[in-house]
């Protein structure tokens, strides 16, 4: 349609509604299990956990560290020399 014939044209309203058949309903959904229960824990042995993952972090680390301090030093005393 071209904009003079939109212009002229009518507004009709909305569209109509069609009902649903006689004896249609909303489709049932699926029960599904309760969810099961989570195991009991020990919070003494994650604490102890959490204690020594950090503690290997931070020894990691320090480690990772002075190795990485150690081959500066070496780069830059091939450097000057």
């Amino acid at each position: 349609m071209n904009d003079a014939a939109q212009s002229s044209a009518a507004y009709t309203g909305p569209p109509t509604n069609v009902r649903p058949p006689a004896g249609w309903k909303v489709p049932e959904v699926v029960r599904v299990a309760p969810p099961r229960e989570l195991p009991e824990q020990d919070p003494a042995a994650i604490n102890e956990a959490e204690t020594r993952a950090t503690t290997l972090t931070y020894g990691m680390g320090i480690l990772f560290g002075s190795l990485m301090l150690v081959v500066l030093i070496v780069v830059l005393a091939r450097a000057v020399t």
